[in-house]
């Protein structure tokens, strides 16, 4: 790995919210993030969509917003998006044609959701969290959960980092799903606290 992305990995898990919201709006805006402005046929839609019962959605980390535009629109009443790139927010306000889903700009450490959410998306964004804080920001969130809702999390298994996140989760939470996909190189697992199972 060159010293660069280093730099950029490190800057992205420590750097305060400031730095952390500009290094992802040059990104976005240099395009790095496109291949993010559809995702077909996602493999955590389903599990999204079995889960929201028509209710509502928290996907942290949004990005542009694909998750929200090309999930089943008839499978939840309200989707919120929220990003800590202004950029992204903008490219998913612009591509939006859904009442129910509305785009916020807030970094997922210090954001504060207004109500509960019967579905909490973690996609790739839980990858830029240092594995020990993992627990902590679920924890802090379980409070913004219904009582039966669930955190639903995508992640790629091919780097050391991702497994060990994945396994702190699965340590910690009481996983009622863990699916494995792309030649197990992408999990998708449904949880939620042990105290609302």
């Amino acid at each position: 790995m060159n010293p660069q992305s280093i730099l950029r990995g490190l800057l992205q898990r420590f750097g305060t919210e400031g730095i952390k919201r500009r290094l992802w709006n040059e990104e976005y805006d240099r395009g790095r993030w496109s291949c993010l402005d559809t995702m077909a046929d996602d493999y955590i839609y389903p599990h999204v969509e079995k889960y929201a019962k028509n209710g509502s959605i928290l996907d942290l980390g949004c990005g542009p917003g694909a998750v929200g535009n090309e999930l089943n629109a008839s499978a939840y009443a309200s989707y919120t998006g929220v990003d800590i790139s202004d950029t992204a927010i903008e490219k998913a306000k612009l591509k939006n044609r859904r009442s129910q889903n509305h785009y916020l700009q807030g970094d997922i450490l210090s954001y504060v959701p207004e109500q509960q959410h019967d579905v909490i998306i973690f996609g790739d964004s839980i990858y830029y969290f240092r594995p020990q804080r993992v627990a902590d920001i679920l924890n802090r969130y379980s409070n913004y959960l219904k009582p039966a809702g669930v955190f639903i999390v995508r992640s790629w298994l091919t780097h050391h980092t991702s497994r060990t996140i994945i396994h702190k989760i699965e340590q910690q939470f009481d996983v009622i799903e863990k699916q494995l996909y792309h030649d197990s190189q992408i999990g998708v697992l449904t949880l939620r606290p042990y105290l609302l199972s």
